[in-house]
């Protein structure tokens, strides 16, 4: 059915069977309660408010109850008398794709946008969002939801995303990004350290330990100069079985040396400075060998001042 209001406030409705009312999950959702003489006049009502997405009219009693909600916020129960009747505005993409975002000259006095006085263009009204089509509730809590502006703001519920960076359900506040104090050694693993994950400000003398870097968790992708800084890398935290030479690229040098590929490459422009200073890292581990990459043994050797 067509409500009988002015054009720019018409809306199409349909009509549950006889014997039905609608009931909503919260009463914030009940925007008008009073009498109204016909259906008709209800419809009407609910077509010049704005924010009225259903109606319920009962022709004995005359109760037209108008209701900022629709049926994924609210039901449509039957009732033991006939008399009262659901109607839903019926909503299509074709109603928001002329005026989003257009000057507010498009949306003046519609139903289904309302003048941004921010950015002076069509948006959605309030207690609404844009879902890329149209204009659809925003939803309460414990409701899953997409994305960060689809819960009821007024009610301070914030889509809440999780470790991963993914939206799952409507609470109340914003949690706070992964920090030092929340990356551990049970919370670091193989499986979360990635290049992604590790940046230069969660990575830290406080976070890598002997603990948490092993030769699991450390490979060549994450283990770069800008995630591993000098403060992290201790004799303690450097041992033969974390510092190979698949790990030690040219990225991971500091100081102005210029290796080229990786630590057996010993002709390839290695600082003299360079060597010394990884080589007294693996002696101070006691890992050294003869087996070791051959530079630190035979640095030992014509050096003297890094001990075998």
């Amino acid at each position: 059915m067509c409500s009988p209001a002015h054009a720019i406030y018409s809306s199409r409705h349909s009509l549950s069977l006889q014997g039905h009312e609608f009931q909503p999950q919260y009463g914030v959702q009940l925007i008008f309660n009073n009498t109204a003489q016909s259906l008709l006049l209800c419809a009407a009502a609910c077509s010049q408010n704005p924010p009225c997405r259903t109606f319920d009219y009962d022709s004995s009693s005359h109760r037209c109850r108008l209701f900022e909600a629709d049926l994924t916020n609210g039901a449509i129960i039957a009732m033991a008398s006939q008399t009262s009747i659901v109607g839903s505005v019926i909503l299509s993409a074709s109603l928001y794709a002329s005026m989003y975002n257009q000057s507010c000259s498009a949306c003046q006095e519609n139903r289904y946008q309302t003048c941004s006085s921010t950015t002076n263009t069509c948006q959605c009204p309030g207690n609404s969002y844009w879902n890329g089509s149209m204009c659809l509730l925003q939803l309460f809590a414990n409701a899953t939801c997409s994305q960060i502006d689809a819960c009821r703001s007024d009610l301070n519920l914030s889509c809440i995303i999780n470790s991963y960076g993914e939206f799952t359900q409507c609470l109340t506040g914003m949690p706070n990004r992964p920090t030092a104090a929340t990356m551990t050694a049970a919370t670091v693993t193989a499986v979360t350290m990635t290049v992604t994950t590790v940046a230069t400000a969660t990575v830290t003398a406080a976070t890598m330990t002997a603990a948490t870097v092993t030769a699991a968790t450390v490979t060549t992708v994450p283990m770069t100069a800008t995630t591993v800084a000098t403060a992290t890398m201790t004799a303690a935290t450097v041992t033969a079985a974390t510092v190979t030479a698949a790990t030690m690229t040219a990225a991971t040098y500091q100081n102005g040396d210029t290796p080229t590929k990786n630590f057996r490459d010993l002709n390839g422009g290695i600082g003299l400075r360079t060597i010394k200073r990884w080589c007294q890292m693996i002696l101070q581990s006691g890992s050294i060998t003869l087996s070791s990459p051959p530079g630190c043994p035979r640095l030992a050797r014509t050096k003297g001042n890094i001990r075998k």
